[in-house]
């Protein structure tokens, strides 16, 4: 059997820094819409209401521990432990392009867990702001007069994007529009 191991990023630091792997699984890539049913009584139907919301989710990753030579494993499970502790943005490796905001909902490991040079655990961690954001990234666009471009961001949702106009020339920038609008398919 071939197992792939990659890794997350969490808070800024790479998971094999601490000597964790990840085994990707299938991910939620839509997080479930807040509705609630109303029963209409006396009648074999319901009323569904949304507010347009949507639920925080779980995601539970499988988890791999190789112990770095020379470590000591004690110190080296609070540094985990001292990692995963906190909100923060968890990258995945296969998707590095996306972030998720998000915090450990389960206890980390514990040395008992990863008492030996090699081990398994799972880290659950809740998403509570419920979509992959696009990480933050720059892109310089020169345009003269009369010339147009536009900015497509790939998501499950349609969200909003942070848009800098910087003048680098001289003249006083007239006439700009900015337009948004989002493609239903």
């Amino acid at each position: 059997m071939f197992l792939l191991l990659g890794g997350f990023t969490f808070k800024g630091i790479h998971s094999s820094v601490y000597g964790v792997y990840e085994t990707p699984e299938s991910r939620v890539l839509l997080p479930e819409k807040r509705r609630t049913l109303i029963e209409i009584p006396g009648r074999s139907e319901s009323f569904i209401q949304e507010d347009g919301g949507y639920n925080s989710r779980v995601e539970s990753i499988s988890c791999s521990y190789v112990k770095k030579p020379g470590e000591n494993l004690q110190r080296q499970v609070r540094l985990i432990a001292g990692w995963l502790s906190g909100v923060g943005e968890l990258t995945f490796d296969y998707e590095p392009e996306m972030h998720y905001n998000a915090f450990l909902s389960s206890a980390p490991p514990t040395v008992k867990d990863i008492a030996m040079e090699y081990a398994t655990f799972e880290l659950e961690f809740t998403i509570n702001h419920p979509f992959a954001y696009e990480s933050a990234q720059q892109r310089v666009v020169t345009i003269n007069a009369g010339q147009s471009f536009n900015i497509v961001t790939d998501g499950t949702i349609s969200t909003p994007i942070r848009l800098v106009i910087k003048n680098t020339g001289t003249k006083t920038i007239t006439n700009l529009i900015v337009s948004s609008k989002y493609i239903n398919n």
